[in-house]
């Protein structure tokens, strides 16, 4: 025991992996190129509270946050609202920092070094093994590398081909947010719903949303490509001719744009010497890009698989489970998602209206809970008016086909790693995979 193992950068799946190793004895640094006081965005996330006992960090006793309610979706049109009703508990919105403030703590009390504004720029490549990493301080080598960079990592998209891991993302893989919370104006009609979200929003790729609480209403603008001011500003006075209790005042956010991957996890997110985490392997919803809760009980799960490694190798066949258990257990449940996020965001706006206005696409689709993957025919049999839309329905029917049997798909990753066997799973993951169009 006491091998080194190093972490890249302090995301959440990363900052839980580092803490749980360290506390079975292992040396472990994590890497940040940011200060300590710059980590973690200035908003609240929708989390469930319960996974804070799950990976062992110290409990939120209930009443210290608010759960989360019913969700509104919008077709482009407004015409035909979606309500999914939150399920058992719900999930609780948390101030990001608080939850770094946890992460933090309870890393550095099991034992974890964090070293901060120290830059990761590639990995150091023994072979087709990782090694290493070549940081802004110099190289640094270790037994292990935990690739928590996010979706932009260096380490990831600088491995070699034979690592057989997926470098880069593609169009609808990602979108660019900006987020802000303006002042609530009270005397103003109320909206529908407390939670509401537009899809394709004023026509665009993307997705907007508005969350009224107390005093402040948090705004989030997303698209599938970079947008100008000019641009945000226009969505948020539409957003307030929909909706007048939005006010015009920042009161706290309104920073940066930022990007957040809403593709279906990594098939492959280890190789011998690493394993990538969080953003850095895609674990996000596809269809809103919430990724924390997943992120940290993978954190956990690398860890206990790194500590059944007695040998210490540390290559992909002793990681794979790790793979494994994350894919058939968390990703494989996200896959009908993504691609019903992929179709719906490829249809011209008439096309997505139709399918609101028939109800052809339903809530248990558009919420997420696994359960798209209608027949041609069901489908249809939905739709008593518009043949016009047949093409509409043809795709929407291949789509949600295609993301229920991609979903099944991913449950037939191997068990036990062989080169040959991962290599022809992930082809077929891949070959399943419905891109977005621009």
């Amino acid at each position: 025991m006491g091998k080194k193992i190093i972490v890249a950068g302090a995301g959440h799946g990363g900052l839980i992996a580092a803490a749980h190793l360290a506390q079975k004895g292992y040396d472990v640094t994590v890497y940040e190129r940011n200060k300590r006081k710059e980590l973690g965005y200035d908003w609240l996330d929708a989390i469930d509270p319960k996974v804070f006992d799950e990976v062992g960090l110290p409990h939120i006793k209930e009443g210290s946050f608010e759960r989360n309610g019913d969700m509104m979706f919008y077709n482009p049109a407004l015409s035909a609202p979606i309500l999914v009703p939150e399920e058992g508990e719900g999930s609780a919105k948390i101030e990001r920092k608080y939850i770094y403030d946890k992460m933090i703590r309870f890393a550095k009390e099991s034992g974890v070094k964090i070293v901060y504004h120290t830059t990761v720029l590639s990995p150091i490549m023994d072979g087709t093994r990782v090694a290493g990493i070549n940081t802004t301080e110099g190289k640094i080598y270790a037994d292990l590398i935990i690739d928590s960079c996010g979706i932009d990592s260096p380490l990831r998209s600088n491995l070699p081909h034979a690592c057989d891991i997926i470098r880069d993302y593609e169009y609808g893989d990602c979108f660019y947010g900006w987020r802000a919370y303006f002042n609530r104006i009270e005397d103003a009609p109320p909206p529908a719903c407390d939670y509401e979200v537009f899809l394709v929003h004023m026509g665009k790729k993307g997705i907007s949303w508005n969350v009224f609480e107390h005093d402040k209403v948090d705004v989030l603008i997303g698209r599938m490509y970079p947008f100008t001011v000019e641009e945000r500003n226009e969505v948020l006075e539409e957003m307030r001719r929909h909706n007048p209790q939005l006010g015009t005042e920042i009161v706290r956010g309104g920073g940066e744009i930022c990007k957040i991957p809403i593709a279906n996890p990594l098939p492959v997110m280890v190789c011998d010497g690493y394993a990538c985490i969080g953003d850095a392997a895609y674990m996000t919803h596809p269809m809103n890009g919430s990724g924390i809760v997943a992120s940290m009980k993978a954190g956990k799960l690398l860890a206990e698989v790194v500590a059944k490694d007695t040998k210490e190798e540390y290559t992909a066949k002793t990681l794979w489970e790790y793979n494994y258990r994350y894919i058939h257990h968390f990703g494989a449940a996200f896959a009908s998602v993504g691609i019903l996020k992929n179709v719906m965001l490829s249809l011209p706006t008439d096309g997505l209206d139709f399918l609101f206005d028939k109800q052809i696409i339903t809530k248990g689709d558009i919420g997420g809970y696994g359960n798209a993957g209608g027949s041609l025919s069901d489908l249809i049999g939905k739709a008593t008016r518009g043949i016009t839309k047949l093409p509409v329905l043809l795709r929407t029917a291949g789509g949600l086909s295609k993301g229920s049997s991609t979903k099944e798909i991913y449950r037939e990753i191997p068990k036990e790693y062989n080169a040959k066997a991962v290599r022809r799973w992930q082809d077929a993951v891949r070959a399943a995979h419905i891109p977005m169009s621009r």
